[in-house]
């Protein structure tokens, strides 16, 4: 059982790497003449690989093993940031051509292998516990993400930070811990008491549409909610700006400081929710969705700071309640019912949702931003009500989801 916190640390460690890049964004380009909005674009591409290789990985890690395919995916991971350390390494010698060739290298290589990470992790959690316990399961691992995006704010705010040493021991933290579990996984016999069968294209396409199918209003929930989170990394900022009259620097504070206090406040009302609704997952879509319409409500027609964080907290309700639930939702079949593992396939698909709804909320923040044909607020409001009517929609539908019903 011990290694379960194993799956936890991946977990956390993907995370809190991610959030180092998204911190330094501004002094890479500052230290090795790479344009922003080339590291950004960059990040794009390997984002868009990343959503269509997750599947692929997870679905793999149903038949290889979990840690066979995480230790692959955390390598990539390790790689991905040695070529951003060669950058510093050799920042003198290199061209900005060169430079710029390893900022885009890194993040394809991001897209095709650290994909495997986070759905595989997850689905090597509910490896261990029977289903009653997965919601349980994956509201742990929704904290060891937060816990690892706390680290990103913490070195923003800290400001005297040697970002160049945080990169090196990033890549080699990520290296040993990528060595460590493929360590463990070539020392057993068995990686699960499922089945592993082979099946034919037909087969394998007919089962993608029924895991799909079953599990359609929870991947929905999931593209939907993460789409808010797009709008809310990259719109808040801007958005204090403009309400509290601050600069681009004060904003900038204080939208760390944001996240911070969300990510620690979120990890705190996972652990309350544990305590006061177990493995009951209506009151989590109700409660968090309803707090999401009034977040968003709030904060569109905030006029000071003390309105900007109580919007803050009511996002935080739902960011806290809301992702555990659909991904429990997700990952349950009726495959299982032969003995086929396919947690790896169902994560794998809430991957997809995770990215591609990332990416359609930045979108649509962007658009109405540069084409001023809908307001911003209205955007905001709409993908919130848009959660609300999802997560109500789940409920009404859940007594023809009878191999749910069973386990909440």
């Amino acid at each position: 059982m011990q290694k379960i916190y194993l799956a936890y640390l991946n977990t956390f460690t993907f995370s809190c790497i991610q959030m180092v890049l998204y911190t330094t964004i501004p002094y890479i380009a500052e230290k090795t003449a790479v344009e922003t909005a080339s590291i950004i674009g960059a990040i794009g591409v390997g984002s868009f690989i990343f959503s269509f290789m997750g599947p692929f990985w997870a679905a793999k890690s149903d038949r290889l093993g979990r840690k066979k395919v995480l230790s692959f995916g955390m390598l990539g991971m390790s790689l991905s940031f040695a070529l951003l350390s060669a950058i510093f390494i050799f920042n003198d010698t290199l061209s900005v051509t060169v430079k710029l060739s390893f900022v885009f290298l890194s993040r394809i290589l991001y897209g095709f292998l650290c994909s495997a990470i986070v759905p595989v992790s997850q689905a090597w959690q509910l490896d261990f516990f029977d289903k009653e316990n997965h919601l349980k399961v994956l509201t742990r691992n929704s904290m060891c993400l937060n816990l690892g995006r706390i680290m990103g704010p913490i070195l923003v705010l800290a400001k005297q930070v040697n970002f160049e040493l945080v990169i090196y021991g990033a890549t080699l933290w990520v290296f040993i811990l990528a060595i460590f579990v493929f360590f463990i996984s070539t020392h057993e016999k068995k990686e699960s008491n499922y089945n592993v069968k082979e099946y034919n294209i037909k087969e394998i396409i007919l089962r993608w549409r029924m895991s799909i199918r079953e599990s359609l209003l929870p991947i929905l929930l999931a593209l939907v909610f993460t789409s808010f989170i797009g709008v809310l990394h990259s719109f808040l900022g801007h958005h204090i700006k403009n309400v509290l009259d601050l600069s681009g620097q004060e904003a900038t504070l204080m939208f760390a400081k944001i996240i911070l206090v969300l990510s620690i406040t979120v990890i705190f009302l996972q652990q309350l929710s544990l305590i006061l609704m177990k493995s009951n997952w209506k009151p989590r879509v109700i409660i968090g969705s309803v707090a999401m319409v009034i977040g968003a409500f709030v904060m569109m027609e905030a006029q000071s700071e003390m309105m900007i964080w109580s919007s803050i907290f009511f996002i935080c309700i739902s960011t806290a309640l809301i992702p555990p639930a659909y991904l429990t939702l997700t990952s349950q079949s009726q495959e299982n019912t032969d003995k086929t593992n396919v947690f790896g396939k169902k994560l794998g698909l809430a991957s997809v949702a995770h990215s591609l709804g990332y990416a359609l909320g930045i979108g649509l923040i962007a658009i109405s931003m540069k084409m001023k044909m809908v307001p911003e607020s209205a955007v905001v409001f709409l993908i919130s009500f848009s959660i609300l009517l999802l997560s109500f929609n789940m409920i009404l539908s859940q007594p023809r989801r009878s191999h749910v019903t069973n386990h909440s």
